[in-house]
């Protein structure tokens, strides 16, 4: 996808307004590659990455400039309007590994949760480093075969080829949290007995 850019100047109040024109003020940097600061239709912007996954790759159009490839790096948001402030892209060279955040997506359905347990998933999205051309969108984890008290953690994980974790290895990804559903049933059918015996003994009592 291409998004068109033009080159702006960095400015006290300049980027204020340039936002009142409908601009999103951002910026490109990458690996020996100085920082250029840019402007883009606002309307435009939210278009394409609306229609778009984190880390894709984009072909930034700098109006009298050139053309890049970049990733979206961070977004900077209005508080209280949602609206982007502020956008930074990476750009990125060929045989450069990037450092990004990719997200996790839980596939299937655990076995423990059939049998009563909550999934927990502590952690959405894992930072590896990857060649541009190897960035993944999202990393699937089939969590079909997990039971109550199964653990997938980020060293259980395959990576594709040129893709590499940067996180810790010893985070949990994903558990099945709960006791087994024969076992709740047992434990209710105790209580129960508890609770007649001791009916029984106010009422003698009484």
């Amino acid at each position: 996808m291409i998004i068109p850019a033009e080159v702006r100047e960095v400015k006290p109040k300049l980027a204020r307004k340039l936002r009142r024109e409908g601009k999103v003020p951002g910026v490109i940097y990458g690996a020996n590659f100085e920082n250029k600061h840019i402007a883009l239709d606002k309307s435009k912007l939210m278009s394409i990455l609306r229609k778009s996954n984190r880390n894709d790759v984009f072909e930034l159009d700098v109006k009298g400039d050139e053309k890049y490839e970049v990733v979206v790096k961070s977004i900077q948001w209005h508080p209280v309007t949602d609206e982007i402030v502020h956008i930074d892209f990476y750009k990125l060279t060929k045989g450069q590994p990037i450092t990004v955040d990719v997200p996790i997506k839980l596939v299937g359905e655990a076995k423990g949760v059939k049998l009563g347990g909550d999934l927990y998933q502590p952690r959405k999205s894992i930072t590896v480093v990857a060649l541009p051309e190897a960035i993944p969108k999202e990393i699937e984890v089939d969590i079909s075969d997990l039971d109550i008290g199964d653990v997938i953690h980020v060293f259980d994980l395959e990576m594709p080829e040129g893709v590499k974790i940067k996180s810790s290895k010893n985070y949990t990804l994903v558990a099945i949290v709960g006791k087994v559903k024969e076992e709740t049933e047992e434990a209710e059918e105790e209580l129960e007995e508890v609770t007649e015996e001791e009916e029984k003994q106010e009422a003698t009592e009484g």
